[in-house]
């Protein structure tokens, strides 16, 4: 095993166990987007969002850790609508 994949099999190992769902997710995350990586960057649309969505993607954000929790005011942050993750499916909006 390479040095990397030893670090993050330490680095597992310390984790509770309640964290470890979490990163299976994000692990499978990163699968679909290498997966899809192609697709999501030649996404030709009208709507913005879904080119702005494929640019965000591609965004560095290992130092988001650098920065300070935002304090949310109350009637700040408006409800939206539920979703839930499914793997190999990703994230979808809750139908109720």
């Amino acid at each position: 095993m390479d040095s990397l994949k030893q670090q993050i099999v330490q680095k597992l190992e310390c984790i509770p166990e309640e964290a470890l769902q979490q990163v299976l997710d994000f692990v499978a995350f990163l699968e679909w987007r290498g997966e899809n990586h192609k697709q999501l960057l030649s996404v030709k649309s009208e709507d913005s969002r879904q080119e702005d969505d494929a640019q965000w993607l591609e965004t560095d954000l290992s130092n988001l850790d650098s920065y300070d929790a935002y304090d949310w005011q109350p009637g700040e942050l408006n409800e939206g609508l539920p979703v839930k993750y499914y793997p190999g499916k990703g994230v979808v909006i809750v139908e109720e």
